[in-house]
């Protein structure tokens, strides 16, 4: 009775709604502060490059000014003076300081970018296992619930036996210990499935616990191992970025050549005088050079350029050791899929094997043909090595979606 009530305030504890995992992930995305300070990066990021690219086209400028001078001996007739004009400015040449800065805000683009989907690979990640974690808890906790009632079924007809003198007491002590013991068992397994749904709940930030997940299963994946992984395409863009930046800090030490052109029209004194806007107004273009070359700065420029230097070395030693790092962490991926994949198909076959037994041992013992230790034995080999099949199954889907997340393929199809 107690059993029973254990079970039915937990169950009447959860809402009635169920919960997928293409939902369960979705509500992930949205909600992950993380995953949404990645996205504002990213917009930064392509603000940059618009900001960047701007300055190869011209800029349309609209100026007025009004202004009052004092002058001794004075050569004009009036204090106030006035100026307007709209003018188109380009700059044609500016010995690819533009260009460098384009490329710069370009390849920082491209690593905000590369960021931004490993985030979500990782929130996607993270909610896979949690709801796996579920499901297994689920499976595992209805496992042990069958259990019990096996149990019990057995150990009401032991107690009959025992009480009209059939049964020793020794089998009915034992039997009764089994009984509590998967009473236990079933009682663990429902805190598991609770703390299973606890914690997917507090990922997901819901306001209630899901009372029911659905299955899943899982696709297939490629299974080439000489993808371009997170940390290979990190490096690569890390040095084009460095390259850049650097090229950037050598500009300042070459000499300047800027071509700039002006096309503009506009007016004077027009404004407090006797002259109207018409007697000044003049439409005006002009193109010029300039040339500057820094000839000596005490170092500082060339002092740059080395620091820039070296802050590359750094960056490439860091994520040159990153990527092997995440080329044997993938390696160990891929055997440890192999090798959970041989456990699971170990364990379906002894599934198979050891429910054939138990229905045997089990007819035998009703028949009294064998004794109480060899069946209890049997279910409990039994009930073993499904828990284990359960497990076995969970992990390799788990360690299969890893190694996609190492490799950074992880997205909303992998789950759908």
């Amino acid at each position: 009775m107690q059993r029973f009530l254990v079970l039915g305030m937990i169950l009447f504890s959860f809402p009635a709604w169920s919960l997928t995992l293409p939902e369960a992930v979705d509500i992930a995305l949205k909600k992950s502060s993380s995953l949404q300070q990645q996205s504002l990066e990213l917009e930064k990021s392509e603000l940059g490059v618009k900001q960047t690219r701007s300055a190869f086209l011209p800029s349309l400028d609209l100026t007025a000014s009004y202004i009052y001078t004092k002058e001794s001996p004075t050569q004009r007739d009036y204090d106030w003076d006035s100026n307007a004009a709209i003018s188109l400015t380009e700059n044609f040449y500016d010995h690819g300081l533009s260009y460098t800065n384009f490329k710069i805000s370009k390849s920082r683009r491209a690593l905000t970018e590369l960021d931004y989907r490993r985030e979500k690979s990782a929130t996607i990640l993270r909610t896979v296992q949690l709801y796996l974690d579920v499901l297994k808890a689920q499976k595992i906790e209805e496992l042990q619930s069958k259990n019990t009632v096996q149990v019990e079924k057995v150990y009401n007809l032991v107690t009959a036996q025992y009480r009209q003198g059939v049964r020793p007491r020794q089998d009915f002590l034992r039997f009764e210990s089994q009984y509590q013991r998967a009473i236990l068992a079933q009682t663990s397994a429902q805190y598991d499935a609770v703390k299973a749904r606890e914690d997917l709940k507090v990922h997901l930030d819901l306001s209630e616990v899901p009372a029911q997940v659905s299955d899943y299963q899982q696709k297939a994946f490629p299974s080439s191992s000489d993808v371009s992984i997170y940390e290979t395409e990190k490096r690569s863009l890390v040095q084009e970025l460095r390259r850049s930046e650097e090229n950037l800090l050598k500009i300042e030490n070459w000499p300047k050549l800027d071509l700039v052109g002006k096309l503009g029209y506009g007016s004077d004194s027009y404004f407090q005088t006797n002259t109207r806007w018409e007697d000044n107004d003049k439409t005006f273009w002009s193109v010029g050079v300039t040339f500057n070359w820094n000839l000596w700065d005490w170092g500082g420029r060339s002092s740059a350029v080395k620091a820039s230097h070296l802050e590359s070395f750094r960056q490439d030693v860091r994520t040159s050791f990153d990527e092997r790092e995440a080329k044997s962490a993938i390696k160990k991926l891929y055997d440890q899929v192999k090798l959970i994949q041989r456990q699971y198909e170990l364990a379906e076959r002894l599934v198979k094997v050891e429910t054939e037994n138990f229905a045997f041992m089990e007819r035998d013992f009703r028949e009294g043909q064998t004794s109480f230790l060899n069946y209890s034995t049997s279910l409990s080999d039994l009930i073993s090595v499904q828990i284990q099949k359960i497990q076995t199954e969970y992990n390799l889907i788990q360690t299969r979606l890893e190694l996609e997340h190492r490799k950074g393929y992880l997205d909303e199809k992998s789950v759908q």
